[in-house]
């Protein structure tokens, strides 16, 4: 069973008409409408280390050196961010001689 899901590690930011995150850019730094510290993804970074953190107990969930040049999660956690298992969705394939 899942217990992943990217709202754990998403700031408070509002989203545009394409349901894109809308980050806030303060000083060079990006915050959220709190004032917490994310990064361009609008995931909450820990201001020391930049690692990912959790939102609840601001614990790190993800070390700064897995996340990719943008900030992305490392994965399966970027494919399957809302408890989504592509794996669910294919068939069986078989090989067909001709």
């Amino acid at each position: 069973m899942r217990t992943f899901n990217e709202h754990d590690v998403l700031g408070d930011l509002d989203r545009d008409d394409k349901g894109n995150l809308i980050p806030y850019e303060r000083n060079g730094k990006f915050e959220d409408k709190k004032g917490d510290l994310i990064n361009q993804r609008g995931y909450l970074i820990d201001p020391q280390t930049g690692s990912v953190i959790d939102t609840l107990n601001r614990l790190p969930m993800f070390p700064a050196v897995d996340l990719d040049e943008r900030g992305e999660l490392p994965a399966p956690f970027c494919i399957e961010k809302f408890n989504f298992n592509p794996h669910n969705l294919l068939g069986y394939f078989d090989y067909n001689d001709g």
